[in-house]
């Protein structure tokens, strides 16, 4: 896969206070009212991206064998083995392609625990509605085994999990199943102690790529404090304006978030930085098109950012490491 690529996410909610992406996106969600609303046919957040990208494509006059396309499945839809194969072809039609380069499970969850919406799954594994039935742990298992068919029928070149930390990974581990090439994560330099120096360091260990989301730290979502050391931090204001970071790229002559992307790149990591300005988008290829070296001593400068952050809620996802830098 690509070293660096162009994320979407988001795209088509609102953006506050930045405005809102373009086309429409919803997700489940429950109205002022209290009632559930689950994505409406056609306008799901993944239908209405994929149908975009589609469009892209089509518009670009760009061969499809020159693209690289990631997509997920999961979590507003059922998971478990034939809801995600399911979902994988959905995806094709809406993509209108005939194999999707790389496909991820989005989440090691079904729903979040402050949503009443469920989603609702043929796998018993799965199906949240049912206490004696569902087993979060064989439902990952039943939906990667999923994912591994859709391997070995070519509709999907590469398989891969997102959001998973190391309990998840070590569980199809485990299993003797096909591991993931991928795992991508939340990654920059202010979330690298809540867990992330060791997953890299597991997934190294284990041939599984780690790919960064939100590499220049989540703009535009929430910021959730995590408990460290009896003590609640994490509201940290954004990367792009850390003075270190703003030092740094003055004296590399680069733009901030370049310095980050470089810095996530060197440790191996690939990212999926995302942007709508193109200015921006072309300073994000320039890392590699250009490139530079950041020193070994700002490198550690950089990691010494970190702070006991989450991009992602902790009471839905676990991603506090043991504070410690390598």
């Amino acid at each position: 896969m690509p070293a660096l690529g162009l994320g979407l996410g988001f795209y088509g909610k609102n953006n506050e206070p930045y405005g809102t992406y373009p086309e429409c996106g919803i997700e489940p969600h429950t109205d002022s009212s209290g009632h559930v609303i689950p994505p409406p046919p056609g306008c799901g957040l993944n239908t209405q991206k994929a149908k975009s990208v589609a469009r892209g494509i089509q518009q670009s006059g760009v061969n499809r064998s020159e693209i690289f396309i990631l997509s997920k499945v999961g979590p507003e839809f059922g998971l478990g083995f034939n809801d995600t194969i399911n979902q994988a072809m959905g995806i094709l039609q809406e993509l209108q392609t005939s194999w999707i380069d790389l496909l991820l499970v989005h989440w090691p969850v079904m729903k979040h625990p402050r949503e009443s919406y469920i989603p609702k799954s043929s796998d018993p594994t799965c199906n949240m509605s049912n206490p004696l039935t569902y087993d979060e742990k064989n439902c990952r298992l039943s939906t990667w085994s999923a994912m591994i068919t859709l391997f070995n029928r070519g509709i999907v070149r590469s398989i891969g999990v997102s959001n998973y930390n190391i309990t998840h990974l070590q569980e199809i581990i485990d299993a003797k199943m096909l591991l993931p090439s991928i795992n991508q994560v939340a990654f920059n330099p202010y979330n690298y102690r809540t867990g992330r120096a060791d997953l890299l360091k597991f997934c190294q260990k284990n041939n599984i790529q780690l790919v960064a989301y939100s590499p220049i730290g989540a703009l535009d979502a929430h910021q959730f404090p995590v408990t460290h050391e009896g003590k609640v931090t994490g509201m940290y204001p954004t990367l792009l304006q850390d003075p270190l970071i703003i030092s740094l790229a003055r004296t590399y002559k680069r733009t901030e978030a370049q310095v980050l992307l470089r810095w996530i790149h060197q440790q191996g990591v690939a990212s999926n930085p995302r942007s709508m300005n193109e200015t921006h988008m072309k300073e994000n290829l320039d890392i590699l098109s250009n490139p530079f070296t950041i020193s070994d001593d700002d490198m550690i400068r950089i990691a010494n950012l970190a702070q006991d952050t989450c991009e992602v809620d902790p009471n839905w996802y676990e991603c506090v490491g043991d504070g410690n830098l390598p």
